[in-house]
């Protein structure tokens, strides 16, 4: 059985469940319409509504969603500065970038994909039976899919039947985080800035870095109480 916790933790495994699910929708794909619909939703909104008192970076997204859902002029312009910075500086088309979605190029000293980082990311995954769905033609270790990873073990334990299980979920969140998604989103965020500052995808990976530092801190103090 699972000892039940109190509402203020089951409402921030709710928010870190959509946070990182969020992330890697933003980062995963070129953005579209129906992803700012998805922004401008009331779900959205209020989940980083709740959020925003987590820190100023939340509280910047929060705001650039409620401009984007009262202003059809602004959504229209930021939708399409988005597809830009996202091609330019996510899919990598632009040649003049200093930021680089991949683990591997912040931690590898050779700043090349598909390195030990990435087979280390690789196995985390497979530690919980998760694989990426264009495995083997992606590089595990991309901002987006280690998103991915975490969104999916953050529902995993809102949905988790056992003690042992639950903790089992959430010692591999706090280890992924230190280990791997502290050790060079703070390096990638800024790089970020300096290639499209002030964007969707600024916003949202400051907003990540921001919240992933205490959500480390939050899984340690779960764990232990």
């Amino acid at each position: 059985m699972v000892t039940a916790m109190s509402e203020e933790n089951e409402a921030r495994l709710y928010g870190r469940a959509f946070l990182y699910e969020m992330a890697h929708t933003v980062f995963g794909g070129e953005p579209n319409e129906a992803l700012f619909e998805a922004l401008c939703s009331p779900a959205c909104l209020g989940t980083l509504q709740d959020m925003r008192r987590e820190g100023a970076a939340l509280a910047r997204l929060a705001g650039f969603c409620e401009r984007m859902d009262a202003d059809p002029e602004a959504r229209a312009a930021e939708l399409e500065r988005s597809v830009s910075d996202f091609n330019r500086v996510i899919a990598g088309l632009g040649a003049n970038r200093e930021s680089f979605p991949w683990e591997s190029a912040y931690t590898s000293s050779k700043r090349l994909l598909f390195q030990v980082e990435t087979l280390e990311v690789r196995n985390a995954y497979r530690a919980f039976g998760y694989q990426p769905e264009l495995y083997p033609r992606v590089a595990d270790d991309h901002l987006a899919l280690e998103c991915a990873f975490m969104a999916a073990l953050a529902k995993a334990t809102l949905e988790a039947e056992d003690e042992v299980e639950r903790e089992r979920l959430l010692a591999g969140q706090e280890d992924f985080l230190a280990n791997h998604v502290l050790k060079w989103i703070e390096d990638y965020v800024r790089d970020l800035h300096e290639d499209a500052p002030g964007g969707l995808y600024d916003l949202t990976a400051a907003a990540l870095v921001e919240y992933a530092a205490t959500d480390r801190k939050f899984l340690g103090t779960l764990r232990h109480t």
